[in-house]
Parts: C-alpha cells; sequence; structure tokens
C-alpha cells in the first residue's frame, strides 16, 4: 500500500505542477479583433479587459460616432469570445483523470476491517 500512497503523492504533486503551469497560461492570455475593412481593431487581456485599441484615422471620417462605438463593441465581444475559446483549450489539455482515490479509501477500510480497527 505505501507503493500506491507514494504514487499518490507523486501524481497529485504533478497535478499541482500543471495546475500552476495552467494558471499561468490562462493569466497570460490575450485575444485579438479586426474590422473587416481593417480600420479599428482591438486586444482583450486574460480578464477580457480592453487593453489595446488601434484606430485608423480613415474610420474617424468614414464611420458616426455611434457607428464607431458600435464596431467597438462588437470588435471586443469577438475577441472575448476567441479569448474564452483560447482559455477553454488551455484547460482541456490540461485536465487529467485523478488518481484513485475512492480505491485508496475502500483499500483502507478493508485494512481496518481486518485489523478490527473502527471507522
Amino acid at each position: 500500500m505505501s507503493d500506491r500512497w507514494s504514487a499518490m503523492l507523486d501524481e497529485l504533486e504533478r497535478q499541482r505542477a500543471e495546475l500552476s503551469r495552467v494558471s499561468e497560461a490562462v493569466a497570460r492570455v490575450t485575444a485579438h479583433a479586426t474590422s473587416a475593412d481593417k480600420l479599428v481593431s482591438v486586444t482583450v487581456d486574460a480578464r477580457g479587459l480592453l487593453v489595446d485599441l488601434s484606430i485608423d484615422p480613415r474610420a474617424m471620417r468614414r464611420y458616426r460616432a455611434e457607428q464607431l462605438s458600435a464596431q467597438i463593441t462588437s470588435l471586443v465581444s469577438e475577441a472575448d469570445q476567441r479569448l474564452h475559446d483560447q482559455r477553454n483549450q488551455i484547460l482541456s489539455a490540461a485536465v487529467q483523470p485523478s488518481p484513485g482515490y475512492a480505491e485508496i479509501g475502500e483499500d483502507r477500510r478493508r485494512g481496518m476491517r481486518q485489523t478490527g480497527e473502527q471507522t
């Protein structure tokens, strides 16, 4: 049983390190979106906050203020969706089956029954 406990502890340490790596990767993710005419682009950070906005001067002449505002809002939403997709890819790649805790618990209970200990 000590080999199983050792293996479980090794697996837990591996998972802890992987969780730390994934957490750091998710925190660094950014996403970008650009308008079809390439005149407006946005970048959002890992929290979905706008961190960069680029507006070509031609966009100021082409669009009225409310159109430009709507385009920026739409691009931020698009970038946020891309961010969500990237986070899901990172997280799903990191998901691994956990050690057999139920099996270890059952082994412990079985051992206690054999020695007459109370659960």
